[in-house]
């Protein structure tokens, strides 16, 4: 899923502009990040949970 899928699924749904639907998502998509960093979790209801996990740098060959 990209931003530009969300943006055509808001566009049809609210019949608004491209312009408003691209900037919908952005705010949409900026809200779950922020989200993320600063509660480490995320839950969108009917669709599914996202957590923020550590790795350890890997190492290149």
């Amino acid at each position: 899923m990209s931003k530009a899928f969300i943006a055509a699924v808001l566009q049809d749904s609210l019949d608004c502009t491209g312009v408003a639907a691209a900037k919908a998502a952005d705010d949409l998509v900026g809200a779950i990040v922020t989200e993320l960093k600063l509660e480490g979790g995320f839950t969108l209801p009917s669709f599914g949970t996202f957590t923020v996990h550590k790795t350890k740098a890997r190492k290149a060959l």
